[in-house]
């Protein structure tokens, strides 16, 4: 190795990856991570703003490129913040979005174990009942909810569809951030927290998904499909990208 890419790797071990930059316009903290990449950008959450740079530059350019788009950060930061304030919480008093309906939260010490639905009230009961009790009686509830409903609806579509001898298996997994999932194995997977939405979009998920079986992609061939079976489906997933953060818990 010659002396000159040496003294290079030393200078980029000496370089460091993670710094915070003081800037006075951004109300929050914005952190500063070196990296090997070959641009810059910016990730915003609900109480941070993060700035992605390659390892070697200098920081004037860094600042330049976060004051050139501080606009759009400020527009992002409130959203993420608005989104963060909606967050589903598991606790006496706070909402529930249930079925595009806004429900008062109740979780209450008393019989029968279950989640009893009230005018406007989500309630949530048990004897002796703790919040880690409480989220797993919403789970179950959900649960038998998915079961009772999805994979059914799941046979009759492929049937409908043609594909019904694709359809290997209907399953369920929370996951972080999809909602569905189909395999070129035939297996669909369905996050069981989506019978927290209107019931026009759980049914678009399932076509969603079942049409995987048709394509494998996201082709404009697969979404003529979905049109064919729910000609609404921007409407379900516009939908979604407005509400899914408060369906998580």
């Amino acid at each position: 190795m010659s002396v000159q890419m040496k003294a290079m790797k030393v200078l980029l071990r000496r370089q460091p990856d993670h710094e915070i930059l003081e800037l006075e316009y951004l109300p929050v903290p914005c952190e500063l991570k070196r990296s090997q990449r070959k641009s810059l950008a910016v990730h915003v959450s609900h109480n941070r703003v993060e700035v992605r740079a390659p390892l070697r530059m200098k920081r004037t350019p860094i600042e330049l490129f976060v004051q050139k788009h501080q606009r759009w950060i400020r527009k992002k930061l409130k959203e993420k913040q608005r989104k963060h304030a909606e967050k589903l919480t598991l606790a006496a008093g706070r909402h529930i979005l249930y079925k595009a309906q806004e429900w008062q939260l109740v979780i209450r010490d008393q019989r029968p174990t279950g989640v009893v639905l009230e005018p406007g009230r989500f309630c949530i009961q048990a004897p002796g009942i703790t919040d880690p009790k409480a989220e797993k009686i919403l789970t179950d509830w959900l649960k038998l909810k998915a079961k009772e409903y999805l994979p059914a609806r799941t046979q009759a579509l492929a049937q409908y569809l043609g594909v019904d001898h694709k359809l290997k298996e209907v399953v369920f997994r929370k996951t972080r951030s999809k909602w569905g999932h189909c395999t070129s194995e035939g297996r669909i997977q369905y996050n069981w927290l989506i019978m927290l939405a209107p019931d026009g979009v759980i049914d678009y998920m399932i076509c969603h998904e079942v049409c995987h079986l048709l394509h494998m992609n996201h082709s404009p061939a697969f979404w003529d499909a979905v049109a064919s079976v729910c000609p609404d489906y921007q409407r379900y997933v516009g939908w979604l990208k407005a509400n899914e953060h408060r369906l998580w818990f």
